[in-house]
């Protein structure tokens, strides 16, 4: 039961599935209470402990989201051009997530682009709207990632679509476990940085390897060697901009590493 509440809190957290009343912590069970919004979906309310537990299974339920994405882009193919196709792939991943991640995304460009220093470069962050810089950085991402899926090759393009989900998420598992949150305030990404050990680490790691292995074979290894290289250095940098990483440069992890492997398929298949 346990198991399937950590599954469920990270399918609430990654995607708009609402809350499942069977699987939400009530206010009498122990630890300190975190509260998760999957997307634009409802509210739930969990011991803070267990944010950590349900990453493992990210990639899990990554993998669903990739099912998603290729059961569209096979739907939609069979009577729009191609073209069409893989545009509603993308905004079909994006409403699934609830836009969570690409907000984060445009936020962290509009942050480091815009910021002076850490207080300046957190509070632009944390403002609802979003700047040039933002709303620049999301159009070229949009459109890489529009002219990647469709230049690849039809007989790898739905494992690509399928893998892409899981290795993106799996970067919060490095991300979390080697640098810390930024903050003085609580916030989501807090309870992800915080509660991600070397356990969970590991355990997230080993479903995520074997996921991407069997949908991509060595090359899903060698693919997460370079999606963990890219996550250092994002971290990184964040760490040196701001004295660690936020809730949206989880987001901007996200995002630029799922742009990655669309590159690194180009490149490798």
């Amino acid at each position: 039961m346990i198991i399937l509440k950590d599954f469920f809190l990270s399918l609430q957290f990654l995607t708009i599935i609402p809350p499942l009343p069977p699987f939400t912590t009530s206010p009498s069970e122990g630890g300190d209470k975190g509260e998760v919004k999957g997307g634009k979906g409802g509210v739930a309310h969990f011991g803070e402990d267990r944010f950590g537990k349900a990453a493992v299974f990210f990639p899990l339920v990554s993998l669903l989201i990739g099912g998603i994405l290729v059961a569209t882009s096979k739907m939609t193919s069979l009577f729009l051009p191609i073209s069409i196709s893989d545009a509603i792939v993308i905004m079909t991943l994006i409403i699934i997530t609830g836009g969570l991640h690409i907000d984060g995304f445009a936020d962290t460009i509009d942050g480091f682009a815009g910021g002076r220093d850490k207080d300046d470069v957190l509070r632009i962050m944390k403002d609802s709207g979003i700047g040039a810089f933002g709303a620049a950085g999301l159009i070229m991402l949009l459109l890489m990632k529009y002219l990647s899926i469709q230049s690849l090759q039809m007989d790898m393009k739905y494992w690509i679509l399928a893998a892409m989900p899981v290795f993106g998420r799996w970067a919060v598992l490095p991300m979390g476990l080697l640098f810390r949150y930024a903050r003085l305030e609580g916030g989501t990404g807090k309870v992800f940085a915080e509660t991600i050990k070397l356990r969970e680490f590991v355990l997230g790691t080993i479903l995520c390897l074997f996921i991407v292995v069997l949908l991509l074979g060595v090359m899903g290894f060698l693919m997460l060697a370079g999606i963990f290289i890219v996550t250092l250095m994002i971290g990184w940098y964040s760490n040196r901009r701001i004295g660690g990483i936020t809730g949206d440069v989880f987001g901007a992890a996200i995002e630029v590493n799922e742009l990655m492997i669309l590159i690194l398929a180009l490149l490798l298949f």
